[in-house]
């Protein structure tokens, strides 16, 4: 009865959005009490608004496309209610099934009603959007908490559990399509593998961390993967290579500002100088690398 009223109220206003929002939940409500001819024909009305081009919301038009087959499957429809739920699958392909793709839907969606005037629409999306970037930060965290458990253990030499923890790591943050975080646990699963002697299998991580970092564009990742793959290179004794990647990455990880991350990667070149017995560009290195350390540590990431 409230929804109807609902339906009816909507109609006084003559607000599109707000009648057919109305009728779709009341369609539900006619579902969950088994009358599945009314609740077809409540969806079914939704669904020429949608066709007409007078509700634009694809979170609204998948909820009645799913309405509407699971409708149509209690009726015995069985050719209307697959065909419905196969626009239902396309509609959710436009919209991206990961929740980064979802989050960012949201807030398109978000903007669409705020430009139209329709702020509590706009509000409703912007939280949704905002409460799936927060799930995300909280899944992500998980993922790293799996890596720099994972560096703990390399440090106390537990090496088998230490690549357990990074593969974890990875498969977290690659499900979540967080190229930044993919690229940093790929990249330490690529130098505790070089630890173990594993150049091969460290140069497949090392490339996958390069792919990672390359999508997200930031600069600091893409130097930290650069590091790793010279560092495979120099193992190798393909020293011109390896100096190449190195220059490449410290000039990216200067350009980021990253401190921390630039200074401990000026002293590993210096160190891989060193064993090449060349002391001069040794301890230019190590100058670099101090006056790093002596700009201050902000905001890194290991």
């Amino acid at each position: 009865m409230d929804l109807r009223a609902a339906v009816t109220q909507g109609e006084g206003m003559n607000d599109i959005e707000y009648i057919e929002r109305a009728r779709n939940l009341l369609g539900k409500a006619y579902y969950a009490l088994y009358n599945y001819t009314l609740a077809m024909e409540h969806h079914a009305r939704c669904n020429a608004a949608i066709e007409q081009g007078l509700v634009n919301d694809p979170i609204f038009s998948l909820d009645v496309f799913s309405n509407l087959a699971n409708d149509y499957l209690r009726l015995g429809d069985l050719e209307k209610s697959v065909l419905f739920y196969r626009r239902a699958l396309e509609t959710l392909e436009g919209i991206g099934r990961d929740s980064k793709s979802s989050a960012q839907k949201f807030m398109e969606i978000a903007q669409q009603y705020k430009t139209a005037g329709k702020l509590l629409w706009a509000r409703d999306y912007a939280m949704h959007s905002l409460a799936i970037y927060d799930m995300r930060d909280e899944q992500k965290m998980v993922g790293l908490t799996h890596q720099r458990l994972g560096k703990a253990l390399e440090r106390q030499n537990d090496l088998d559990q230490a690549e357990r923890e990074y593969r974890q790591a990875i498969a977290i943050e690659t499900e979540l399509h967080d190229e930044v975080a993919a690229s940093i646990c790929h990249t330490s699963l690529a130098e505790l593998l070089l630890k173990r002697g594993k150049p091969d299998e460290a140069q497949k991580e090392a490339k996958k961390a390069q792919d990672f970092a390359r999508s997200s564009q930031d600069a600091q990742t893409q130097g930290q993967a650069l590091i790793a793959l010279a560092q495979i290179h120099h193992h190798r004794q393909i020293f011109a290579e390896a100096d190449k990647l190195f220059q490449q990455a410290l000039e990216m990880l200067d350009k980021a500002e990253a401190h921390e991350v630039a200074a401990t990667a000026y002293f590993r070149y210096a160190n891989v100088l060193e064993e090449r017995g060349e002391v001069q560009a040794s301890l230019d290195a190590i100058k670099k690398a101090c006056a790093h350390q002596g700009s201050g540590k902000h905001g890194e990431r290991e």
